[in-house]
């Protein structure tokens, strides 16, 4: 192999790169979504202990709907971490593939969308995570209002 060769090889795995880089942001602020979901759901564990009936209600429907925002982040992180393993791939691949100058268009491509496909549907499910937050909020200003 060249230096020019190589070169125009190490070019072609910058773009993938930098959608890796992309994805561990994203994975950043999901964890801290899930850390504040966790940290919120044990606040409202101590605080239902000591609760009215009416308040227990309250916590246990914002408990339901915590829940299951912290399965939307989990799922949404894993399809990410798996965007984040098949541009991995993809980059061997281009990088193997085009050091044996083997033409595999298809494999790089097919590799390439399901890197996008997990991506797209990470996001799915963190855009739900977002709107089941505001629910969440909903959810205990009504119990307040009820409580007053």
């Amino acid at each position: 192999m060249t230096l020019s060769h190589a070169t125009s090889v190490l070019q072609l795995a910058v773009s993938p790169a930098i959608l890796i880089s992309a994805c561990g942001l994203l994975i950043l602020s999901m964890s801290n979504r899930l850390g504040r979901a966790i940290d919120r759901a044990r606040l409202l564990t101590r605080e239902r202990v000591t609760a009215s009936a009416t308040r227990r209600e309250n916590i246990d429907q914002q408990m339901q709907i915590l829940i299951h925002r912290c399965g939307l982040i989990r799922t949404s992180i894993l399809f990410c971490s798996i965007c984040i393993l098949l541009t991995a791939i993809l980059i061997l691949a281009l990088f193997i593939l085009t050091s044996a100058e083997v033409d595999a268009g298809l494999i790089v491509a097919v590799i390439f969308c399901g890197s996008i496909v997990s991506l797209a549907v990470a996001l799915i499910f963190f855009t739900r995570d977002v709107f089941l937050a505001l629910k969440a909020m909903e959810t205990e200003i009504s119990g307040e209002q009820g409580a007053e």
